[in-house]
């Protein structure tokens, strides 16, 4: 009998996430995809930041912060204007690519290593906290929503991103055909995350008195199979089984040709253009 594992991304267990995000590689591959064949021409994040309505003088805490897609053009426009940054995360070697630009840009920037669950800050210390795609990594998430509201000033905005139930399917399917079709064992649960676009709202209502629930599809089209397989490899549905030692060295290097395969004919019956959709939620709230 074939076992079946959870190679989700969403893990809640600490050494598993320090292991994907190690560095901020497979968190920039998904990025480079996502902007060069977006289906809108403005990006997920400066949408949300739009939202945000940032005056120049306020403090700001990223809890998750990864490579700095939300803190470092956010921190830019707190660039001259007195305003701070915090970028922590539970990985310090995802953050080194943020440290850098940040270095460069002289941006009004702080990196630290932080656990979501225990922040070292005071009480009513931040204008702004964010936890943009990480609150499905929170092993107790009401212990960290409850320490991002603590840190919070009164009066002041939280932000919080994640995915959508339903994912990628078009994406999902073809990880589902490779799988089946090379025997590899794979849990497939409906309701995978802990916090998502779908009970974000609920789970929210019961720390902050306004949730505001926006919704963002961040998906991509393309005309070649590459750029949906560069994406694929940048997963843990992709690192998960690669990487498992219990599966044969023979059929895990067959994971990425024959992932290709099932794209490339995806591709041709969609007519030469598949479009793979990702539905995003953000709550701003208060």
């Amino acid at each position: 009998m074939v076992q079946s594992k959870d190679y989700y991304e969403n893990s809640t267990d600490k050494e598993s996430i320090r292991s994907i995000y190690k560095t901020g590689k497979n968190l920039e591959a998904k990025y480079i995809v996502i902007k060069e064949y977006a289906i809108h021409e403005q990006s997920f994040e400066e949408w949300v930041i739009e939202k945000l309505n940032l005056t120049g003088n306020v403090k700001v805490l990223d809890v998750g912060a990864g490579n700095g897609r939300f803190s470092i053009p956010i921190a830019s426009k707190l660039k001259n204007n007195g305003g701070l940054m915090i970028a922590g995360d539970l990985s310090t070697g995802v953050l080194n690519e943020s440290y850098l630009v940040a270095t460069k840009e002289g941006l009004p920037m702080v990196h630290l290593k932080i656990d979501a669950e225990d922040l070292p800050f005071l009480s009513k210390e931040f204008d702004i906290v964010m936890a943009n795609h990480m609150l499905y990594h929170v092993g107790n998430i009401t212990r960290g929503l409850e320490e991002m509201q603590r840190v919070m000033k009164g009066g002041g905005t939280f932000l919080a991103t994640t995915n959508s139930e339903t994912g990628m399917p078009e994406f999902f399917s073809l990880h589902l055909q490779t799988m089946n079709e090379l025997g590899i064992g794979f849990e497939h649960s409906k309701n995978h995350l802990t916090f998502s676009m779908e009970n974000g709202e609920e789970i929210l209502r019961s720390f902050f008195d306004k949730v505001d629930k926006h919704v963002f599809d961040a998906g991509f089209i393309v005309d070649d199979p590459e750029p949906v397989l560069q994406y694929y490899m940048a997963t843990q549905l992709y690192q998960g089984p690669f990487n498992d030692k219990d599966i044969k060295p023979v059929i895990r290097n067959l994971i990425k040709p024959t992932f290709y395969k099932f794209t490339r004919e995806a591709l041709r019956l969609a007519g030469g253009n598949l479009k793979i959709s990702k539905p995003i939620g953000a709550f701003i709230c208060h």
